[in-house]
């Protein structure tokens, strides 16, 4: 029989007694573990960052009646039509989940699939119509939404925030060849 587990305290590790601490102290804190007090912090920092980004992301998806995953893709493609396997690497999934979306998106009347001249095979996602007006309407709102996240910063703050975060993306391998293009 195993030991008591703490319920709801966030840890699967064995307690003592189960009144809630860690048999081993020594991870009773997540920062025991980090290198130092800056390193937790910077990590810290950033996830809280990516959460509020992917939650405004999200918030305005769902406004305009689409996924986060959709309104990405809507503006991938308002930037160029991009073939299947290529929409496939960009966003690290399989051909068989990329399929289900573009099919998602299509029966909405936002892509359409075309041809591509001299390659039978080859098939490229485009942009219709209404999915171009989508996307600028998505991307505006999108944008609104996290320039006023940054309402608070001077000039100079924002400025060193769009510098700090190209070379973070940077170091993460954004940019670099077969990285995803920009998006919204």
């Amino acid at each position: 029989m195993s030991a008591p587990r703490s319920v709801g305290s966030g840890s699967d590790e064995p307690t003592r007694s189960g009144a809630g601490e860690p048999a081993d102290s020594s991870i009773s804190s997540i920062s025991s573990i980090s290198a130092s007090p800056e390193e937790a912090a910077d990590a810290l920092a950033l996830v809280q960052l990516s959460g509020v980004i992917r939650d405004t992301f999200a918030r305005v998806a769902d406004r305009h009646d689409l996924t986060p995953v959709q309104g990405r893709m809507l503006c991938v493609l308002a930037e160029r039509p991009h073939g299947m396997a290529e929409l496939a690497r960009l966003f690290g999934v399989g051909k068989a989940n990329l399929t289900g979306l573009v099919d998602r998106a299509a029966q909405r009347g936002l892509v359409e699939r075309a041809l591509v001249p001299g390659d039978r095979r080859a098939v490229r996602v485009v942009l219709t119509d209404d999915g171009r007006r989508a996307a600028l309407a998505f991307h505006r709102d999108v944008t609104g939404e996290l320039t006023g996240l940054l309402a608070p910063l001077t000039p100079e703050a924002r400025a060193g925030l769009r510098e700090t975060a190209a070379v973070v993306a940077r170091s993460a391998g954004a940019g670099a060849a077969g990285a995803p293009p920009p998006g919204c």
